[in-house]
């Protein structure tokens, strides 16, 4: 917190909010964190949190939103503010609307923030800005060390699943028999689209299954069929 010790304890909160929103955290459009949360990092009461909020409102730094919390608005570059709030909206609508038809199902995860970024043509803030947009809808889910999926966390399902689900399956149909090796990294990883970390991640499903192992000079070798197959 800023180390100005003049004022109400509000006020130098509020002060520090700004500073830190001026200084793009949170960014203009994003969400300003819960007054829980700044409560337990400036280590006062709500009450305290409230009126130091109440006082950036006030000024119009941020914005209230019924059901979602406060949106900061910006200070200082208000068209600059209305492009980016405009960026991470129209990427939160285009992806809503996939969602909703179903092209987006439940457990599916989403590009990360850097492919998404690419894809539209904008920082990775403003992705993630139109993420938790999404996430206060409760449209997605971000789960620790995998990313973000439709729906909760109780759908996810990552790409090494999906990996591991096919591989399962090649070798429950005989394509790989018990013995034979397995593709490396790299070779699946082209096949499949994906990247080698998600192989890795799809064959150490697959070894704690105990359906291949890794043998030393020769790679994840097929040790036995798939439960019910």
């Amino acid at each position: 917190m800023s180390k100005a010790k003049d004022g109400p304890t509000y006020v130098r909160i509020a002060e520090d909010i700004r500073r830190r929103i001026r200084e793009g955290d949170p960014p203009a459009g994003g969400m300003l964190p819960s007054e829980a949360e700044l409560a337990r990092t400036y280590s006062v009461a709500r009450g305290t949190v409230r009126q130091a909020v109440a006082e950036l409102e006030r000024t119009g730094l941020v914005l209230s939103e019924a059901g979602r919390g406060r949106r900061v608005v910006g200070d200082g570059l208000p068209g600059a503010d209305r492009t980016a709030s405009a960026q991470y909206e129209t990427i939160a609508k285009a992806l809503r609307k996939r969602i909703e038809s179903g092209e987006l199902a439940p457990g599916q995860q989403l590009p990360g923030e850097a492919a998404a970024a690419d894809e539209y043509g904008v920082s990775k803030g403003t992705v993630r800005q139109a993420f938790q947009l999404l996430a206060s809808e409760q449209l997605i889910a971000a789960v620790h060390g995998k990313g973000w999926f439709v729906g909760g966390p109780d759908h996810a399902r990552t790409r090494a699943d999906d990996v591991a689900a096919v591989l399962r399956q090649e070798i429950a149909g005989g394509r790989f028999a018990v013995g034979a090796v397995l593709p490396g990294e790299n070779v699946l990883a082209q096949e499949r689209g994906v990247g080698r970390i998600t192989v890795r991640r799809a064959f150490a499903l697959l070894e704690a299954e105990g359906i291949v192992e890794k043998r030393a000079g020769r790679g994840r070798v097929v040790k036995t069929q798939p439960k019910g197959s």
